[in-house]
């Protein structure tokens, strides 16, 4: 299988709701958030290119804390992050070398990604245009009306948590920018963006471990999960 993918990594967030700045140089486990999917990410076969979208006084904080460089992640490029999430997409996807056929974005958020899952997303990607990692709702959904008070129960069957990594042939990654409104609302992810161009992404199931650390709740939860994966059972 040939290395015909390239990676945009989001590190550019400020992560409000943790109030510890940028999310990506919070400590989980021992290493800087963003380590995580990283690694997660160079696994993979299908991977040519990573490309790092962080603002400078962030790497700053990154070669001061924890002592590490772009260079030292084996990161090929790094970028500036935009006013809002899907301005740092662009920028990241545009970076991407063009000799790459597929170009897919993650949050470091979601720093237990692991590496089945990108790739089945890619191989998805590849055969069918654009992919999305995602969870299945197992919950009952309910509609809120005024007061809220339920209104009708939302039937779960089509149901999905959209994740990342978000996937698409880089042509149309980059159509799909292009063509959004710069005036227009933001859109929450890449897969918005390419159902706006017509495409519509295949829903890869991922573990729900790839979930996104917003709060301290969840990091406590990233924590813990990834102790015990590190934790010796005996034979």
């Amino acid at each position: 299988m040939s290395r015909d993918s390239a990676a945009v990594l989001l590190a550019a967030g400020l992560g409000n709701r943790l109030g510890r700045g940028n999310k990506a140089l919070i400590e989980l486990h021992g290493e800087p958030l963003l380590a995580w999917s990283l690694r997660a990410i160079q696994a993979c076969v299908r991977v040519q290119q990573i490309v790092l979208v962080m603002d400078t006084p962030s790497l700053q904080e990154l070669e001061s804390q924890w002592d590490l460089t772009p260079n030292k992640l084996s990161v090929d490029k790094v970028v500036d992050g935009g006013a809002e999430r899907w301005l740092s997409s662009r920028n990241g996807c545009l970076a991407t070398d063009p000799n790459c056929k597929l170009v897919f974005v993650h949050d470091t958020a979601r720093a237990l990604l692991e590496t089945e899952t990108v790739s089945e997303v890619l191989n998805f990607a590849h055969e069918s245009g654009s992919a999305l990692a995602a969870e299945p709702l197992a919950d009952t959904l309910k509609r809120m009306g005024p007061e809220h008070r339920v209104v009708e129960t939302v039937a779960r069957e089509s149901m999905w948590r959209a994740q990342t990594p978000q996937a698409a042939k880089r042509e149309l990654m980059l159509e799909a920018f292009h063509a959004w409104p710069a005036d227009g609302s933001a859109p929450t992810d890449e897969a918005m963006l390419l159902e706006a161009a017509g495409h519509h992404p295949v829903l890869v199931p991922s573990p729900s471990s790839n979930f996104k650390i917003t709060t301290e709740s969840d990091l406590e939860l990233a924590q813990n999960i990834l102790a015990a994966r590190n934790t010796p059972t005996n034979a």
